[in-house]
């Protein structure tokens, strides 16, 4: 997976909420009879021991244990355990803000993903059926909090099967363009002007474009990538907050400003407190009178 496309991934991950509806833990020995099952909710399901397959539409694939699938609500599917095995599983149904089918399509995420180790996940799942019948006042912040440890599951192993990249839509494609486009061009200024033209679109057009596919406007996007740059950067003893700012291409005036937004601190006393240098003492580094660059096009 490549870090444009991951971040289109993660952009609309970091927007999406969750509900668990039901979890439980399944022993199957025999076909279903062939009978595919609909559900109204997304579904979780990883096997933890035998083997078979998961037949969906016209297709099947195989599943033994450390197989993490998660189906769409709607599809229907089935499960058929191999010969003389059973099969057992845990799953979860939930429910998830993200409500446009096609756009989660085109991102073009896998059906399942295959973990070596399923102890981590096991312990999700038990934990959140635990919780849905727990009368404690934080249970369904406990679910919540599990459920997104097992959404993490899942995509770092999707992230570390590099094998299987994802196949974008032709709107991700060209998306992807921009993207690898900041990423090479942090240091310099970029417009939303070159940007629309990386991909042949009216500016107007342009920002509208990709605020529909990433959840924030281009200069937005530049700013947070900038930023999530130079925090990397601040954690290396070598790079100080002056090289910092040179290689996101901010004046540090107003890298200090947004930088101490964005986190809260100023870039030196954040430095300090990441290598373990204390936290007293440290100054704004806003060496100028430099006023910072209005939003707009340009950044």
């Amino acid at each position: 997976m490549t870090i444009r496309y991951f971040n289109i991934f993660m952009n609309h991950l970091e927007k999406m909420q969750f509900e668990v509806a039901a979890a439980s833990f399944e022993e199957q020995a025999g076909a279903e009879e062939g009978r595919p099952e609909v559900y109204d909710c997304n579904r979780a399901l990883l096997v933890t021991g035998g083997s078979g397959l998961l037949h969906m539409d016209d297709r099947s694939f195989s599943m033994d244990a450390g197989t993490f699938s998660i189906l769409l609500a709607g599809k229907a599917h089935w499960i058929e355990p191999s010969p003389g095995e059973t099969l057992s599983y845990w799953w979860c149904h939930f429910r998830a803000s993200y409500a446009d089918r096609a756009l989660y399509q085109a991102i073009g995420l896998p059906e399942h993903v295959r973990i070596p180790d399923p102890s981590e996940a096991i312990a999700m799942f038990a934990r959140i059926r635990g919780c849905l019948f727990s009368q404690q006042p934080s249970a369904r912040l406990r679910i919540k909090t599990s459920f997104m440890e097992l959404i993490g599951i899942y995509i770092d192993y999707f992230v570390a099967d590099s094998g299987r990249r994802a196949s974008l839509s032709p709107e991700f494609e060209k998306l992807e363009i921009v993207l690898s486009y900041v990423e090479e061009h942090l240091a310099d200024t970029i417009t939303v002007e070159h940007l629309a033209g990386l991909i042949f679109l009216h500016p107007n057009y342009f920002i509208v474009f990709f605020k529909g596919l990433m959840g924030c406007s281009p200069i937005q996007y530049v700013n947070q990538r900038r930023l999530e740059v130079a925090r990397t950067l601040l954690a290396d003893p070598a790079c100080n907050v002056s090289d910092a700012a040179a290689r996101i291409g901010m004046k540090i005036y107003y890298f200090s400003r947004m930088f101490k937004a964005y986190t809260g601190l100023t870039p030196s006393r954040y430095k300090k407190l990441v290598l373990g240098l204390g936290a007293g003492g440290a100054k704004d580094e806003a060496g100028g009178a430099e006023s910072p660059k209005k939003e707009g096009t340009e950044t």
